[in-house]
């Protein structure tokens, strides 16, 4: 017997588009643009199988769940909630509103398709239980949503809509576990982007770096189910002075062009500075009317993106530390020392230490060469913010570290490296931290000072070092 399913999406697109997917697999399929149209629906259908969007106008995937849940006839009809949000985001309306199944939205049809099997499979509704949805009148008082006014029969434009709290806990964590600061801006970009549209449901977000890493300086545009005409796009290089354009979005067909500013009807910008130096524009368009009217939404999205691009502004453009200036000469990804086998040096102890990162291949398995680059990075910083400016540090291109400090003696050396260890165990990466230990090798030294023999003698005193032990002075 042919299944039948209730797709809810007020997305035209991503309607069509899951649509014609259950239909190639041969299911019955009715579809609604929003929850309370969907609600009318079951009893009318009385499906296997709802599939819904979490972030809809008026009354949103979660809420319908909870009411099909609460309502006795029709508790029983299994339902998927298939959104962009990221299951970690939504993992509080799963726990609050018994969600059973969720997927998150990333073009795995196939991935639906095959839960929508399995649970019709596992939970099977009889012929007697839908015939007797069928019965219910669908317009009585128990089928009515709660806190919502039932919706015209006709499928018209909703000018306003109950625009939901966001949870700026969750959405700063979501920043901070996310958008990395440190990255190139594309990177950087493409991963906002990701965080910000379930929160804001926007068509359009543009963000413009006023402190390109590039020779140009380029606008980045987030887009969804539209296409923004060359127009458009002109008319948003001359108002920002910016050279360039960089689109992120997935094509498809019969999509609607935007082909000038006004045709968005809500619109929400930001201009930050820090230091009275402005250092990113952001803004989001809808093309539905009075959106983002919560003004402790507003509040609570402008303190997570200052927050982020004066982190990146700092990072990037201030070049504030002290020994920004010098750092090529502390910092070499060279593997030939030689320059530096003769150190002069004043008549005190030399402590070569060999650096070693022990869940460097984890780190290898896990992240991408350019990614490697920026933790390699932040070593390598921390590090040289640390030593002294006649210290040295240098990277092999094994990815080992060779640290070269002065102490009065096995103890204070010992507690050099120490110190080293700690400030690496502060670096993470997408929830992965640094792991290291450090051989050391003292030297006794008579003015001259010969960094490959040191070397040699820390790399066999690492190979008596333990991960316990963390760092060996010998």
């Amino acid at each position: 017997m042919i299944k039948k399913v209730i797709i809810i999406d007020d997305s035209s697109t991503a309607l069509n588009l899951l649509k014609a997917t259950f239909e190639n697999c041969f299911w019955e399929v009715y579809v609604a643009k929003t929850a309370v149209v969907a609600y009318d629906l079951i009893f009318k259908v009385a499906p296997d199988l709802i599939v819904t969007d979490a972030i809809m106008p008026v009354v949103g995937g979660f809420q319908l769940v909870k009411t099909i849940r609460k309502n006795e006839k029709i508790s029983k009809i299994p339902v998927i909630v298939y959104s962009v949000l990221p299951e970690k985001n939504a993992k509080f309306y799963i726990k609050e509103d018994s969600i059973e199944y969720f997927l998150s939205k990333d073009d795995n049809y196939d991935e639906l398709i095959k839960l929508a099997e399995e649970i019709t499979k596992k939970y099977p509704l009889d012929e007697a239980y839908k015939e007797e949805i069928l019965k219910e009148i669908s317009n009585n008082e128990e089928n009515i949503i709660e806190d919502v006014i039932q919706e015209p029969e006709v499928d018209e434009v909703i000018e306003e809509e109950k625009e939901p709290e966001i949870n700026f806990e969750l959405l700063e964590s979501e920043i901070k576990e996310n958008c990395d600061y440190s990255l190139e801006d594309k990177k950087l970009f493409s991963d906002l982007f990701k965080v910000m549209y379930p929160y804001l449901d926007y068509d359009l977000m543009i963000v413009f770096p006023y402190f390109s890493e590039e020779n140009k300086k380029f606008v980045y545009f987030d887009i969804k189910d539209i296409i923004i005409s060359r127009f458009f796009q002109s008319y948003i290089l001359n108002k920002l002075a910016a050279d360039d354009v960089v689109l992120f979005k997935k094509y498809a067909p019969n999509l609607n062009t935007i082909l000038k500013e006004e045709e968005f009807l809500s619109k929400l910008e930001f201009s930050f500075e820090y230091k009275g130096a402005k250092t990113v524009y952001v803004a989001f368009y809808s093309k539905k009317a009075n959106k983002w009217q919560n003004e402790d939404n507003i509040e609570s999205i402008k303190r997570v993106l200052e927050k982020l691009f004066k982190n990146r502004y700092i990072d990037k453009f201030l070049k504030h530390n002290k020994k920004d200036g010098i750092s090529n000469k502390y910092y070499s990804n060279k593997s030939d020392l030689d320059i530096y086998n003769k150190f002069e040096t004043e008549e005190k102890n030399s402590y070569v230490g060999i650096l070693d990162i022990t869940n460097f291949s984890d780190l290898k398995a896990n992240f991408s060469v350019e990614e490697l680059d920026i933790i390699n990075s932040r070593i390598s910083q921390k590090i040289i913010n640390y030593i002294d400016k006649d210290e040295y540090v240098f990277k092999n291109d094994e990815d080992e570290y060779i640290v070269l400090i002065y102490a009065k003696n096995e103890n204070r050396a010992a507690y050099k490296f120490n110190c080293i260890i700690r400030l690496l165990d502060e670096i993470s990466y997408n929830n992965y931290h640094i792991e290291s230990v450090v051989g050391a090798s003292c030297c006794i030294i008579d003015k001259v000072f010969n960094i490959r023999e040191a070397q040699k003698t820390a790399r066999v005193a690492l190979e008596f070092t333990s991960a316990s032990d963390r760092v060996v002075v010998q």
